[in-house]
């Protein structure tokens, strides 16, 4: 197997890491960038990372990701151009993230990731997470951050609920492996095992310091981000998102379609997606509950938000959103069965 990867040049894990940014940015020759960002996180750290990049004399331009959608790139790929910024600084949870992670791969711009909240592993991975114009997930491969820098005195003060769905997409690693190594079986799949190892490891330091991470303490945040580094290390070895994302995944997306009212985060549904795949494939899905518990992320329907006939008809549908080979394509459901499992696994009554 032909194995070529590019991961994160520089990653810078501690407490004030913010202050790293200007050396980074040196570094690559810059003295021009866009900050992609939300308006609400911008109110926040706008001015500590305006006195920071102004003491080193670093211009910046701010864009706003109101969406993680085509329109968004689009607005950052006409700031990137327009400023002849050569480097693109992703600052936030996912949306900004992603949408600063394509902007920059498009226009061919250095891309750092600055996360504010571990609020699932694409902070360090070189997968873009969209929504074409009808609602469909769009996966698209790019490359990977330039550096990744993380300040866990800014992560620990995220809201809890996103710390949580960032667990709740990491421990999804259990049943995106198994999907993987089934594929390879089944369908003549071709994965690297090392990318396999790295996933699976990825949600075994969640699961193995639950009790750590659910305190938030400043191990248990570090806990959490090694874990999400290294499941974004995971899909550049593989050269897709096959390891980190399966039927757990695709029951994430089916929500996210046929369910829009709803408003759950990813990481809550990939959580409960999860318990869901780990129960056809044989695994321990209380011991996945157990943890989702212990940080307060949902393990039920109801604190998802979703109708009972909807999250069936999720389960059943959720093989239709991508052409990826998972146990939903090795078992036979039908609503019977499912409700049999979503009672069982306490997801409804």
């Amino acid at each position: 197997m032909d194995i070529r990867a590019e991961l994160p040049g520089k990653i810078v894990v501690k407490p004030g890491a913010k202050d790293s940014l200007p050396e980074i940015i040196e570094s690559l020759g810059c003295t021009n960038i866009v900050v992609v960002t939300d308006r609400n996180l911008w109110l926040m750290l706008g001015r500590e990372l305006e006195n920071i990049f102004g003491g080193r004399g670093i211009a910046f331009f701010t864009v706003f990701a109101e969406a993680a959608d085509g329109n968004s790139v689009e607005a950052a790929k006409r700031t990137i151009e327009s400023s002849n910024a050569c480097l693109v600084l992703g600052v936030g949870g996912g949306r900004p993230i992603d949408v600063a992670k394509y902007a920059a791969f498009l226009s061919k711009r250095f891309f750092v990731s600055f996360p504010t909240a571990i609020s699932h592993d694409g902070f360090a991975s070189p997968i873009v997470a969209l929504k074409d114009p009808q609602g469909n997930p769009l996966s698209i491969f790019t490359r990977p951050p330039t550096a990744v820098v993380v300040d866990t005195d800014i992560v620990a003060k995220a809201p809890r609920r996103l710390l949580a769905s960032g667990v709740g997409d990491i421990i999804g690693k259990v049943t995106s492996v198994a999907d993987a190594r089934l594929a390879m079986r089944l369908a003549g799949e071709e994965i690297p095992e090392i990318s396999l190892v790295m996933a699976e490891s990825a949600a075994r330091i969640v699961l193995s310091e639950i009790d750590e991470i659910a305190r938030w303490s400043t191990r248990g945040i570090e806990l959490l981000v090694q874990a999400g580094l290294l499941a974004g290390m995971a899909m550049s070895i593989a050269g897709s998102s096959r390891p980190c994302s399966g039927s757990e995944h695709l029951f994430s997306h089916a929500l996210d379609k046929f369910v829009p009212e709803r408003k759950s985060l990813h990481g809550e549904q990939v959580g409960v997606g999860t318990i869901i795949m780990a129960y056809l494939h044989g695994l321990e899905w209380r011991e996945i509950r157990e943890a989702l518990l212990k940080v307060g992320a949902p393990t039920s329907a109801s604190e998802l938000g979703v109708p009972r006939e909807k999250l069936v008809e999720c389960v059943l549908r959720a093989g239709e959103l991508r052409k990826r080979f998972t146990i939903l394509d090795a078992v036979r459901l039908n609503e019977e069965l499912v409700l049999k499992i979503l009672r069982e696994t306490k997801i409804v009554d």
